[in-house]
């Protein structure tokens, strides 16, 4: 049967589609990206990220399932750091495919006094929003509240849609609450965006006290992505990429997953170099 030239060019685009997608698809085997994998990563903006940080993106991508090729999930710098961030759709993927996912509830919001309604009819933004994830066997939802002010960024889709964009925070707090063990560390772009937003000078007078560095909550998770990584590092050189990466939080108290003591990534770090040189020795 002739086919024709449509068709013929059709089928040829299909197959290159095809071998482009398993180029680029992930398994959970690899430890680095193909190279191929990497030049589409300079295409989307990380031509300049560290192989530390793409060592983290790797393990957030592998761990979550989710495409960093088709916008799933993400990684974006901010005054020199890296931030893990996925679309809410990918989000909602992820609590999907545990299995255990039963739904929401809301999403919620109220205006200064208060009270919730499940429709925002008003022309002024909502002071809050608030979104209940439910898993299967739960008898109460883990609620997400997110308060405007908090999040707005000022953007025109924030006040376009200041109540959308408010309750997709909320949502988004809920999915992380829900499922910590996949979704630790990862947050909604909706979430990040106030991040971007510029912040005016404020002169003021502050009296300098001795402070202990301690990691926020929302942290932790993530140092100890590092901090897993550190542990599986086969080279003084892999130990210097990670401290330079990582020298803004380096000093960061956290709880050690192995012993509950309070631990930094400074600390562990020239641990490791001590494993590795064969210099440690047992007290």
């Amino acid at each position: 049967m002739k086919v024709s030239p449509q068709a013929d060019f059709t089928s040829k685009q299909n197959r290159r589609d095809k071998m482009s997608n398993s180029a680029l698809s992930l398994n959970s085997e690899q430890s680095f990206w193909s190279d191929q994998q990497l030049a589409a990563l300079k295409q989307i903006g990380l031509a300049n990220a560290p192989k530390a940080e793409l060592a983290v993106f790797l393990h957030y991508s592998q761990r979550t399932g989710l495409d960093p090729f088709a916008r799933q999930i993400y990684m974006i710098e901010r005054g020199g750091r890296f931030t893990i961030q996925a679309s809410i759709d990918g989000l909602r993927i992820v609590a999907q495919r545990s299995g255990e996912y039963a739904g929401q509830s809301g999403p919620y919001w109220c205006g200064e006094d208060g009270t919730w309604t499940d429709v925002w009819l008003e022309k002024t933004p909502p002071t809050a929003a608030k979104v209940g994830v439910w898993r299967k066997g739960w008898t109460e939802p883990a609620w997400g509240v997110a308060k405007f002010d908090s999040y707005n960024s000022g953007s025109p889709i924030w006040k376009k849609m200041p109540d959308t964009m408010i309750a997709k925070c909320a949502e988004a707090l809920a999915l992380r609450k829900a499922f910590p063990n996949d979704l630790s560390g990862i947050y909604a772009a909706e979430e990040m965006e106030q991040a971007d937003a510029p912040i005016s000078a404020v002169k003021t007078t502050v009296e300098l006290k001795p402070v202990v560095q301690q990691a926020q909550v929302d942290q932790t998770p993530e140092l100890l992505t590092v901090l897993d990584i550190i542990s599986k590092h086969k080279t003084i050189e892999e130990l210097r990429e990670s401290f330079n990466a990582y020298k803004t939080v380096l000093d960061l108290e956290f709880e050690s997953p192995n012993n509950n003591a309070l631990t930094t990534l400074r600390a562990e770090i020239m641990e490791r170099r001590s494993v590795l040189e064969g210099t440690k020795t047992d007290d």
